[in-house]
């Protein structure tokens, strides 16, 4: 990769080396912080436990990643092409990793930096949770003149549990995923991304100024608001209408 790159990105790798904690778990990659960090919450679960030292990595289940595997992908800031490389999207760790032949670096964090890996891209936003400021990645759904859907995927572990009877079997850590939506609509005050509630009258409201066709869009369509395409569709439809 290109020397430039070094500008872009906070090298975590070094600071990683040389801590032995990260082999408390067997197979856990070394090199990277946001991973790690989940090996240390899952060690400290079990910390209790004569043989917290014999979890494996494979033994967790589920995935910190959006995709396990590193993919070519860009890196823009704003809309100028800065690099190309092999990326992953940690979901655990909120940040993109990124494969440099043997070393993985992560991606500096920049306002509306965004990367696309695949048929994905993957934007950094500010937003509001619970009255307090956040900055965080979005996976882009709709980027149109009045709609700007987003999705954003908390990732979130599980602990391990112990079996309570022998007829039970023990619970495994696993890593799991939720998802929430956001949107920028012209009502929006400077831009600002909105937490989309999934319910018919939520939905109804921010597009009040179009109810009328929305509710025939309603009736005609069997839409499903727990289904992604289902809430795409219909916030591409309101795009598609004529202000």
């Amino acid at each position: 990769m290109k020397h430039s790159i070094f500008l872009t990105l906070f090298i975590i790798t070094s600071l990683l080396y040389g801590q032995d904690n990260a082999g408390a778990i067997s197979g856990a990659p070394r090199q990277y912080m946001g991973t790690f960090q989940a090996f240390q919450k899952i060690r400290k679960l079990l910390n209790e436990n004569e043989n917290s030292n014999s979890i494996k990595f494979s033994d967790i289940k589920g995935s910190p990643y959006l995709n396990n595997e590193f993919e070519p992908g860009n890196i823009y800031i704003k809309d100028s092409l800065i690099e190309k490389g092999m990326l992953r999207y940690n979901i655990y760790a909120d940040e993109i990793e990124i494969k440099d032949q043997q070393k993985l670096f992560g991606l500096y964090k920049i306002q509306d930096s965004k990367v696309k890996i695949g048929k994905d891209e993957i934007i950094l936003k500010e937003f509001f949770e619970d009255q307090k400021k956040e900055k965080g990645y979005f996976i882009t759904l709709i980027n149109g003149n009045k709609v700007k859907l987003y999705k954003r995927i908390r990732c979130k572990i599980i602990e391990p549990l112990k079996a309570a009877t022998p007829n039970q079997k023990d619970r495994s850590a696993k890593f799991k995923s939720y998802i929430d939506y956001y949107i920028i609509l012209p009502i929006h005050k400077n831009g600002q991304l909105s937490k989309i509630k999934l319910k018919k009258k939520s939905i109804m409201n921010l597009m009040q100024d179009q109810e009328e066709k929305i509710k025939g869009y309603f009736k005609k369509n069997q839409v499903n608001l727990k289904r992604e395409k289902d809430i795409t569709k219909l916030f591409s439809y309101y795009e598609s209408i004529d202000i």
